[in-house]
């Protein structure tokens, strides 16, 4: 008796935990943490598309990939788990042309060493489209509510500075007689990237059916959020007309404004580039107006990726934008005294 109150004593003072607190303990949860920190946002692979035009007819048609502009919102719904977001996508930059919304639950798998990522679908989705910015919409979801897919979990593992994660082999099945077929979804998360293959295959074959190959992912880039004006000056004076408050992206975001003196609408466009042509500042924010429905800037100025506010004034008008967050006198105090 003497001797196991002596272990359980130098077992207090080396802070070697009781086989229940072991228990407890999840090997995983920094990565969870950090996992779920990148994977909020919102990322869209408009750069992708970019370079994919500038190659003309170097790249078939096939192997071209639509624009998606994803966004990931983290949602208190307690009745699914801890780790819950709202998934809504949309495509060609058209906020109303969603394709695909989704409940993702993320939880630990002890057995695998992993983290689990299941992703049911939301019946009568129409219903929550916007539910991003209203979270609210959420709140009475239940199970009822959703298709859970079988098999068709994504497993994910940490690799270096990345994550990667990948359904089971084999596992989604879905289809009948000669159109039966699995999925192939895989996913790559960094701070910054989220790339993703989303493609279905045949079982008799292995041919694709719909979808990109393996090696051909979409490439998506994270979008951080500014807030942006656009002021019409009158005879060059801050006295003219304002437009305030337009939502802008930093991966091709765009937003317009109408001039009311002669009815004509002006566009901002965002882009942050990592340029493969260079060889010095090769990564930049480019920022641009233009007349709505033309290619050809009236004005640009090119910025450092880490910039927090952009400009550009041409022709009488002015657009000027910021990071979520930005206070004036950051820039203040980066002027030399």
């Amino acid at each position: 008796m003497k001797s196991l109150f002596v272990l359980m004593l130098a077992a207090l003072m080396l802070g070697i935990a009781s086989p229940a607190e072991a228990a407890d303990r999840d090997p995983m949860t920094r990565d969870l943490i950090l996992l779920t920190d990148w994977f909020e946002g919102n990322f869209d692979n408009e750069e992708q598309i970019w370079f994919q035009k500038l190659q003309g007819d170097a790249l078939a048609e096939k192997d071209r990939h639509q624009r998606i502009h994803t966004i990931h919102r983290r949602v208190d719904l307690p009745q699914f788990g801890k780790n819950v977001f709202y998934i809504e996508e949309y495509l060609d930059n058209d906020p109303k042309n969603v394709f695909r919304q989704r409940i993702v639950i993320f939880s630990t798998d002890g057995k695998t060493r992993q983290i689990r990522m299941a992703s049911p679908a939301i019946k009568n989705g129409k219903e929550f489209h916007g539910a991003y910015s209203d979270p609210s919409k959420l709140t009475h979801l239940t199970r009822d509510d959703l298709i859970f897919f079988e098999g068709c979990d994504v497993f994910w593992e940490r690799r270096a500075s990345q994550f990667e994660g990948q359904i089971i082999p084999k596992s989604c099945v879905y289809g009948e007689g000669e159109k039966r077929r699995y999925s192939l979804h895989k996913l790559w998360l960094s701070s910054d990237k989220f790339w993703r293959v989303d493609a279905s295959l045949l079982m008799s074959d292995d041919s694709l059916h719909v979808g990109h190959p393996e090696d051909m992912p979409h490439e998506m880039r994270r979008a951080l959020p500014f807030n942006c004006s656009i002021h019409f000056f009158a005879d060059n004076q801050f006295s003219g007309q304002v437009v305030e408050d337009l939502s802008l992206h930093s991966q091709g975001g765009t937003a317009s404004a109408t001039r009311k003196s002669d009815g004509r609408e002006f566009e901002i466009l965002m882009r942050e580039k990592e340029y493969p042509y260079y060889e010095t500042r090769p990564d930049f924010i480019y920022f641009s107006l233009r007349e709505k429905g033309q290619e050809r800037s009236i004005g640009f100025s090119v910025n450092d990726p880490s910039s927090r506010q952009v400009g550009v004034r041409a022709e009488s008008i002015g657009a000027f934008c910021h990071r979520d967050g930005y206070n004036f006198r950051e820039s203040l105090e980066l002027l030399p005294e």
